[in-house]
């Protein structure tokens, strides 16, 4: 990691400055070197980020409100997580809804998940490698099967090939031309996402299911 640009984080809580609470949390999932700030308040962010790159935004589930979509409009290339402190669907639907990219519960029982969470979402925005420390020094991380990494495969091979078919055919000014290239858009981040995670030894299919069970729990 010492060979690319540090991992820039930026943390907007509206309480008490949730660098100081996350460090360690922060370290133990960033390989070095890492650039984190903290901010109070929306307009902060934005004068950061119209000054500085930064791959990650994480906000506690009280500070943007419905004003997550002006961040991410400001910064495309920046992904953005909420932090949730229930694992309650209402109070992990609402950030996703406002325009975050993940939302990360920090109940320590979903910390196996945690990797996974900044993967998809660093994923759909600017997938800059390098970024999480390897698999190898995570506690738990559970690495798929070839068989589930081939079947993904082939269902993103459908989603990408169909969502191509719909945009050939619909006409440039259709308004739901933005839908479909975000399909699009997603589903060939995903299929490079899938790139970067080599398969485990094979496993029965009783533990990959477990496995997809634990987690989406």
């Amino acid at each position: 990691m010492t060979d690319h640009a540090p991992t820039s984080i930026l943390l907007l809580g509206s309480g008490v400055p949730l660098a100081e609470t996350l460090d360690a949390w922060l370290h133990a999932q960033f390989a070095a070197p890492l650039e984190i700030a903290s901010v109070h308040t929306v307009p902060e962010v934005l004068a950061y980020l119209q000054s500085h790159r930064v791959d990650l935004v994480l906000v506690d589930e009280a500070a943007a409100r419905n004003e997550l979509r002006t961040i991410h409009t400001v910064s495309p290339a920046t992904a953005i997580i909420a932090l949730a402190i229930g694992t309650e669907a209402s109070a992990l639907l609402c950030p996703l809804r406002q325009g975050a990219h993940e939302v990360l519960s920090l109940r320590p029982s979903a910390e196996p998940d945690h990797a996974r969470t900044i993967e998809r979402a660093l994923a759909r925005v600017n997938g800059r490698p390098g970024i999480l420390k390897e698999r190898a020094t995570r506690v738990c991380e559970v690495q798929p099967s070839s068989r589930l990494i081939h079947d993904l495969n082939n269902l993103l091979t459908s989603i990408n090939g169909f969502a191509d078919l719909v945009l050939a055919q619909l006409p440039t000014d259709n308004p739901a031309r933005m839908g479909a290239e975000q399909i699009r858009l997603a589903g060939r981040r995903a299929a490079t996402l899938l790139k970067t995670h080599p398969p485990a030894a094979p496993v029965s299919p009783s533990s990959a299911t477990q496995s997809i069970a634990a987690r989406a729990a």
